[in-house]
């Protein structure tokens, strides 16, 4: 009886307290599995906007500078050495660590006539900045790289797929910008490697720590990053694997910017998380086996049926204590006594005695009801006690859960951005939705504040009233659009100016990462390099693509009228080509002096040519122009180069009303300024040849006496040959100035005692072309120019510099190259005497047919008989 009635209440109380453990414990997987999954969703988002934000920047900022360095190419193909690209690039590298190398391509010939390829190249080995021009040869066809043809052919900025460099051991991408000229014709391309090794340390980090792996790939779908480095290298492909669950998540990846998704492998499923890095379609990936991802829902799972197991042992002994307490004890105290009863006598005592214990079986029956409803009160306390005591447990863990797999996820968060920030100069805030820092690290040298002054502050108790203003704005774009924010902003402390970028990404719901970088150096440079790109660096003057750009927004009424004034440099060309190009470039500094202390206010002035200067003058009058000019040419008068005055011709056209682009009124001008200049041309030209000449015999006295002996020996010869008065003057001119291109040469060469070099006899053979220069200038001097750039060719085209034999060889030059070699044996000179007429006649005649005409020989032999 007593075990049914223990029996009857344990089946009544047992499934009761199973149904509520059941329910409590689908109801705690449930949750459990929600905030896990969020949790790990939340997490790895974090880490994604913070690799996506890196490379960003750094793919950024190497486009800006790319942008600036194409400009500056396409502007200085023409006025800069190599070496000043040099000078140019390694700064870029030196003070940009992303910058593994910078480099400047031309189309062939583009930069030099001469010269099929120019490369400069600036690279980064380990602390070294080395500059190279290996690459502008041959052996290396950059015409057909990637890098080159891609820019080519569409026109635009393009980026290489990450490769990796076998020479440097490093990750690295290729930004790639056309350069054009002012004519908007494509010249070349400017590239800027990018090293992005940091992804590959971002994917051994998270794989070190996690269960599952982490790779980066391209739109197509070749690895970038990735757990095995042999596949990078061998730039494998998530196509390659022959898992159709995988194909069809990988196919989803690819399709999609962002989210999650999963495939089989091995019975077992694995969750894909991933999103978009960058405009060019690259993929973060983040691989986790599902149960790595339900680990702590196991945990879970293994404590709660602990929980059940010990729940029904408590109610088990609970329910036999209470059923031996209140029912066991009472009913066998009762049956002792009954059996006791048994015993005596049926008399009247015991008659009244059973009489009595009827009574008190009446009252003990009545005892058991009520015991039966104390029971009953008992067990519904007891499930009520065991409900509540299932549902606090239940809380607990799944508190615990929370709080465990919080606490997991900030330690793994704070190590990866402080693995990530050691590898970039970048400091991490961690920042309330309010506005307040919670958190700082990374790059903490270069704060503003020290880190006590501001943890646990506002921003706009902090920075200053603008930049905070414009903080506050980005945090709350960023929790309500749940996209990406950035800023630039200025510094100024303590005199020092400093620029900055903060990007801002969401971080969980309550916080976000503020990453913030100093741009200084890049901001600065940019500038440096866009001043570059819109001055000449000789004159100092704005160049042509500033003018273009800025004389058009001055076309405005409120400029009216606008003088358009263009002016060229007379004989610029004539200097370089006498004095070499140091004198030619202190002309132009000169005249860029004389423009820049003209004392007009609001004028334009640009250097847009090699000699070609333009002038922009607002609300000025004709006449005040021709004042101008006029104040010009008078400064111009009083400078002089070697004896050569500063010449300049002025041409100019006035805008006096709307309708008339800019660039009409600077051609216009142009052809104005040809037109005086022809009037000006010929004495002018005539006075510069004169002064050259004048300037040579100085360097040099014997070339006076020298040349005025090759033009009698000249004039003589050619009288004899019976030809006309004018060509006799003519070849008499010819064999004055047949040296004059000596003007070029060095003195010192030019007045060696002892026999030359190679190097020196090369520079010397430069003097036939650079008289042709000088005399070419003048248009009735071209016949003269000619014979005097021929005078050293042979008669067997083993001459210079043309190679021309024979009757190719105009007459007048072969005249001369006798004369010029005659006058050379019979006349002193600084290493021997004079030598005698009669050997020099012989060595003539053993040269005849080979350096000199023979016919000319026999003549000169035969009929010039009064020479010494």
């Amino acid at each position: 009886m007593l075990s049914h009635i223990r029996m009857k209440m344990l089946l009544i109380v047992i499934p009761i307290l199973c149904v509520v453990l059941m329910l409590s414990y689908h109801a705690s997987v449930k949750t459990a599995k929600r905030l896990v999954d969020h949790e790990t969703s939340e997490r790895i988002s974090a880490e994604k906007e913070i690799q996506k934000n890196i490379i960003e920047k750094n793919m950024n900022d190497a486009a800006e500078i790319s942008r600036v360095l194409a400009v500056f190419a396409g502007n200085g193909c023409k006025d800069y050495s190599p070496d000043y690209f040099i000078k140019i690039l390694k700064p870029v590298v030196q003070d940009n660590r992303f910058i593994l190398g910078a480099g400047i391509w031309y189309e062939p010939y583009a930069y030099d006539k001469s010269q099929k390829y120019m490369g400069p190249y600036v690279y980064r080995d380990g602390d070294r900045i080395i500059s190279t021009f290996d690459y502008s040869n041959a052996d290396y066809d950059y015409f057909s790289q990637d890098y080159y043809a891609l820019a080519k052919k569409t026109n635009n900025i393009v980026w290489t797929d990450m490769y990796y460099d076998q020479t440097s051991n490093l990750y690295m991408i290729t930004c790639s910008q056309p350069v054009y000229d002012g004519n908007g014709k494509f010249t070349g391309c400017v590239t800027v490697d990018v090293g992005l090794s940091s992804m590959q340390k971002f994917i051994s980090d998270y794989i070190a720590s996690h269960d599952g792996t982490t790779y980066i790939i391209n739109r197509e779908g070749t690895y970038l990053a990735a757990e095995s480095e042999a596949a990078v290298k061998a730039k494998g492909s998530v196509y390659g694997s022959n898992n159709q669950s995988y194909l069809t998540a990988v196919s989803e990846v690819i399709s999609n910017d962002n989210g999650r998704t999963s495939y089989i492998k091995n019975k077992q499923e694995i969750t894909l998380y991933y999103k978009t890095l960058n405009d060019l379609g690259w993929k973060i990936v983040f691989e986790i086996p599902e149960n790595s991802i339900n680990k702590p829902i196991g945990q879970l799972s293994n404590t709660f049926i602990w929980i059940f197991g010990l729940s029904l042992l408590f109610m088990f002994i609970t329910v036999f204590i209470l059923t031996g307490r209140i029912i066991d004890h009472p009913v066998k105290a009762i049956l002792r006594e009954i059996k006791e009863i048994g015993d005596r006598s049926f008399d009247q005592e015991v008659s009244r005695e059973l009489v009595k214990r009827r009574d008190e079986f009446g009252l003990i029956g009545k005892s058991l009801d009520e015991m039966k409803q104390q029971l009953k009160q008992s067990n519904e306390k007891l499930e009520h006690s065991l409900r509540e005591n299932v549902e606090s447990q239940k809380q607990l863990i799944l508190q615990n859960q929370i709080l465990t797999e919080r606490e997991t996820q900030m330690y793994h968060s704070l190590k990866y951005a402080h693995s990530l920030m050691e590898a970039i100069p970048d400091t991490v805030f961690v920042i309330s939705r309010d506005g307040v820092f919670l958190d700082c690290i990374g790059d903490l040298d270069h704060l503003f504040f020290k880190r006590e002054r501001f943890i646990g502050k506002n921003i706009a108790d902090v920075m200053p009233q603008s930049i905070a203003a414009k903080g506050r704005e980005l945090i709350d774009q960023v929790f309500l659009t749940g996209e990406n924010q950035k800023i630039e902003y200025e510094w100024t402390s303590a005199r020092i100016t400093e620029y900055h970028e903060l990007r801002i990404v969401k971080w969980f719901d309550d916080k976000a990462i503020a990453i913030a970088r100093n741009i200084t150096e890049t901001h600065n440079y940019i500038k440096e390099i866009e001043e570059i790109s819109y001055h000449d660096h000789i004159t100092g003057l704005h160049n042509r693509r500033y003018f273009d750009q800025v004389s058009k927004e001055l076309n405005q009424s409120e400029n009216y009228p606008i003088s358009v004034i263009f002016a060229d440099l007379n004989g610029l060309k004539v200097v370089n080509d006498s004095f070499g190009h140091e004198y030619g470039d202190y002309m132009l500094k000169r005249f860029a002096e004389i423009l820049a202390d003209s004392g007009k206010k609001g004028e334009l002035i640009s250097r847009v040519g090699g000699d070609e200067f333009a002038i922009i003058l607002r609300r000025t009058e004709r006449g005040e122009t021709d004042r101008y000019i006029r104040e010009l040419k008078e400064k111009c008068t009083r400078e002089t180069i070697n004896g050569i005055e500063l010449s300049v011709s002025f041409g100019y056209h006035i805008i006096e009303e709307s309708g008339m682009p800019t660039q009409k009124a600077v051609k216009l001008a142009e052809d104005k300024m040809y037109q005086n200049k022809l009037y000006e041309a010929s004495s002018r030209r005539s006075k510069t040849i004169d002064i050259i000449l004048n300037t040579l015999h100085e360097k040099n006295q014997g070339e006076e006496q020298h040349s005025q002996r090759v033009a009698e020996i000249c004039e003589t010869m050619a009288k004899q040959m019976g030809l006309p008065d004018s060509d006799v003057n003519k070849i008499k001119a010819a064999g004055l100035l047949h040296d004059i291109g000596k003007i070029g040469i060095q003195e010192a060469v030019l007045n060696k005692p002892g026999i030359l070099t190679d190097d020196e006899y090369q520079e010397v053979k430069k003097h036939s072309e650079i008289g042709y220069r000088i005399l070419n200038t003048s248009p009735n001097m071209s016949e003269i120019a000619e014979i005097v750039l021929c005078h050293h060719e042979r008669w067997d085209g083993k001459g210079y510099p043309k190679g021309r034999s024979k009757t190719d060889i105009p007459l007048f030059a072969r005249i001369i190259t006798i004369a010029d070699a005659y006058d050379a044996m019979t006349s002193d000179r600084s290493y021997r005497k004079a030598l005698p007429a009669a050997f020099a006649k012989n060595e003539l005649i053993r040269g005849s047919g080979e350096q000199f005409d023979p016919e000319l020989v026999d003549f000169f032999v035969n009929h010039m008989k009064g020479l010494n």
